[in-house]
């Protein structure tokens, strides 16, 4: 009797008249990004959810900064993968891996045009390419801030994938501080992950907060088929804004480094070692007259087999960069990669027992060789 009650009322008020009966105050109702109201027009009914009108804002907000990379001499209707216009002069980020070696592209704009655009640089380490197109007055996607993220979030993605441009998906952040190996045998620390379905094509895109803005730069996969079944990565919006600003300043990037060979300590080491603490980072060895050996970083004297590497115990071990802690790798990647080389850095180590400051330690610059001196 009351669900015929309750149909009759909305049959001839709609649902905004039954609630309105039952003393909700409708008109206060808004949802998404654009605040709208819920009930909208002379449909009195339900619109779209909050978060279908959220996601349509978004890309509808987002879409036009994103681009089609393609190669110049290879015109194709697939394109290489996507890219983000983050200067209405131009000026376009998208992954090393989606420009490859070529120097001349053509973007794809969202409205159907296309761009001649050169390559400005890039950064093997962080797997960053700068595009600068020829045009001005291009809608250039606001940069919002990693920071605000948490494991639960929702994101969105906006990319190419196998093709199908301008394709949006949606998913959660699923982990943060993630250290993520490069095809190149670098390391990216502070990732973020996402199970947002990432495929082919989808590399270079952004990926987007709730409120709309740039949060990472979509750029792997880690999959066995390389499909979307995987677990999928994002730079962080404010490294990639680091890389991209030196690149257009300077045609490339530059990142300081410890030249020592280090081996990330585990309850087994130490225990081995007779070493007090079980985390930190092992100085295994120092390259001789280098600059960790001037700074007084001492490598070890004592040669163990340890899995496939042979390392040297008795070192130092850091424990702090910069009076960050350093625990572990991804630690240790993460105090270094807002450093240049040339930079003076102090280190807290571990010697024999006790804690000491090594006030200047001078850094050289990470490449793709010295970032595999590392042992896990």
């Amino acid at each position: 009797m009351l669900r015929s009650v309750l149909e009759s009322v909305i049959d001839e008020y709609g649902e905004k008249g039954l609630l309105e009966m039952a003393g909700v105050p409708v008109d206060e109702i808004h949802y998404s990004y654009e605040d709208l109201p819920l009930f909208s027009g002379d449909k009195p009914s339900w619109q779209m959810s909050a978060e279908e009108s959220r996601a349509v804002a978004i890309y509808n907000k987002a879409m036009k900064s994103v681009v089609q990379i393609v190669s110049a001499s290879e015109l194709s209707d697939t394109g290489q993968g996507a890219g983000v216009i983050i200067s209405p002069d131009g000026y376009i980020v998208t992954n090393r891996h989606v420009t490859g070696t070529g120097s001349d592209f053509i973007v794809r704009l969202a409205d159907g045009s296309v761009r001649d655009a050169v390559l400005v640089g890039s950064d093997s380490l962080s797997d960053i390419s700068v595009l600068k197109a020829n045009a001005e007055g291009l809608d250039a996607i606001s940069i919002g801030s990693s920071d605000d993220l948490s494991v639960g979030s929702t994101v969105y993605a906006i990319g190419h994938p196998y093709g199908y441009t301008w394709s949006l998906t949606r998913g959660i952040v699923s982990g943060l501080d993630r250290m993520v190996s490069t095809d190149s045998g670098a390391v990216i620390p502070s990732m973020i992950q996402t199970d947002a379905l990432i495929n082919p094509g989808n590399s270079g895109g952004p990926l987007l907060s709730s409120d709309g803005t740039m949060a990472g730069l979509v750029s792997s996969i880690y999959s066995r088929s390389g499909g979307a079944e995987g677990v999928s990565f994002a730079l962080p919006s404010e490294v990639m804004m680091d890389v991209a600003e030196q690149i257009i300043s300077t045609g490339e990037s530059h990142r300081g480094w410890l030249d020592i060979l280090s081996v990330e300590l585990n309850s087994q080491i130490a225990e081995y070692s007779g070493l007090s603490i079980t985390d930190g980072i092992l100085v295994s060895q120092v390259v001789p007259g280098g600059e960790a050996d001037k700074g007084g970083l001492r490598g070890g004297n004592e040669a163990v087999q340890y899995g496939q590497s042979v390392i040297y115990l008795g070192g130092d071990v850091i424990t702090a960069i910069n009076g960050k802690a350093v625990n572990s790798y991804s630690d240790y990647f993460a105090a270094l990669f807002d450093t240049r080389p040339g930079d003076r850095v102090e280190l807290t180590v571990m010697r024999n027992g006790r804690s000491i400051v090594l006030n200047n330690v001078v850094l050289v610059e990470q490449t793709e060789d010295n970032s595999r001196w590392l042992v896990r």
